[in-house]
């Protein structure tokens, strides 16, 4: 795979409260997909403006947002005070080693250096945790689950 250009990474900030206003959030069902049972500490990677961070701060969670765009972050930090934001990229996760039961990511694992960031995911997740992707598209049929 090529490697992504790094630009790509702050692509949206100028347009953060844009995206914040008209990017749809998560449906209930698959935020409780992503997330495995009991899981008090999740990372919310490529976090954007917080659409899949406050899902998981309405269930009580304990929330790492880290998110390579300042300007998205800051809007982040805005809507979720309480959250613990961090300006940084996948393939550098601002987290020790075994600091979270989950690791979620939503409509971002395509702009991610794939080899470090599935490093990195190793590196923080607590033994049994879980990599946790998904995305919004448009309306239309949907699952959740494994591929068939």
């Amino acid at each position: 795979m090529a490697a992504l250009d790094p630009r790509r990474a702050t692509a949206f900030g100028r347009y953060a409260r844009d995206d914040d206003r008209w990017r749809p959030g998560y449906p209930d069902a698959a935020v409780d997909w992503l997330l495995p049972p009991g899981a008090p500490r999740v990372a919310d990677v490529g976090a954007g403006t917080g659409k899949l961070t406050g899902a998981l701060v309405d269930r009580g969670l304990e929330v790492d947002a880290v998110e390579p765009d300042d300007a998205m972050l800051a809007v982040l930090r805005e809507r979720w005070p309480g959250v613990r934001a961090h300006l940084a990229g996948a393939d550098r996760l601002p987290l020790p080693d075994g600091a979270v039961d989950a690791v979620v990511v939503g409509t971002a694992w395509h702009w991610f250096p794939h080899d470090a960031a599935v490093a990195e995911v190793r590196r923080v997740l607590r033994p049994g945790g879980r990599l946790g992707c998904c995305g919004t598209g448009p309306p239309g049929p949907t699952r959740a689950g494994p591929p068939s």
